[in-house]
């Protein structure tokens, strides 16, 4: 499937925050949508955190949207760190990382279920809005929510730990079907929230995946069935062989500068 020119919109707020917010492509949407199609896709639940009654693992055909989406934005949110651009962009000391979309999975959420607050493993991860049924002004006009000094019935929410201060920043985005389309990109250590809406039987949908360090000798475990021991044990060995090699090479180095010295 190849990409067109499409320009998308891009944009952070203050250019300040952990994450990316950007919108994508009606290709991108079409990507997505054919892939939450499928039939037969693999339950998901229970490996998530969300109380949400039906999620499931999805696939990106031919490696298609994180080479033609997710690349650029992992390479961007990598090299904000100021030693990796010096490193691997200035003085270029060593090829930038690979990367790679370690899963992917749709959402399904009903009225009333949740997302409570967690993490996701890896580097990086994202969400997409896909379907977005209700609106938040009308969420947050419900009595229950009317009547708070915080109102956030249907809100998805961000929280940060403060800089030089015990205190956390909460960051919350008002989600309505403008939103359909859009994808926050963030920091996979980044806690995160989705609060329950109400007054609809139609799902909110929305896309997750995390992106991890790409270690081309090290297999791929499927996320979803449990691998038998014996995989387990052939991968344990392959990361203790490569950890051995690390060890020697800093010893070699150790020796090295000694001799400098």
């Amino acid at each position: 499937m190849e990409k067109s020119g499409q320009k998308k919109v891009q944009y952070m707020r203050q250019n300040k925050e952990p994450w990316i917010d950007t919108r994508l492509t009606e290709e991108e949407m079409v990507f997505l949508n054919d892939a939450i199609s499928e039939e037969n896709l693999k339950n998901y639940s229970g490996k998530l955190a969300g109380n949400i009654s039906k999620s499931e693992l999805i696939e990106d055909k031919d490696n298609w949207f994180f080479e033609s989406t997710l690349k650029e934005l992992t390479e961007k949110m990598f090299y904000r760190k100021e030693n990796n651009y010096y490193r691997y962009h200035i003085e270029k000391e060593e090829p930038l990382p690979k990367f790679e979309l370690y899963n992917m999975w749709v959402n399904y959420q009903k009225q009333h279920e949740f997302n409570p607050f967690h993490d996701h493993g890896g580097l990086y991860s994202f969400v997409v809005f896909m379907k977005i049924p209700t609106h938040w002004k009308e969420q947050h006009a419900l009595p229950f929510s009317a009547n708070s000094n915080s109102p956030h019935a249907s809100d998805f929410q961000f929280v940060k730990s403060e800089k030089n201060s015990e205190g956390c920043i909460a960051t919350y985005f008002h989600l309505s079907p403008e939103d359909e389309g859009r994808m926050l990109f963030f920091p996979a250590t980044l806690q995160h929230m989705v609060y329950p809406f109400y007054g609809t039987e139609e799902e909110r949908v929305t896309i997750s995946g995390n992106i991890r360090l790409c270690y081309p000798n090290i297999p791929k475990i499927d996320p979803v069935t449990n691998s038998t021991y014996k995989e387990r044990e052939n991968l344990l060995k392959i990361m203790e062989k490569q950890v051995a090699v690390v060890k020697d090479e800093i010893k070699m180095m150790k020796k090295e500068r000694e001799k400098e010295e």
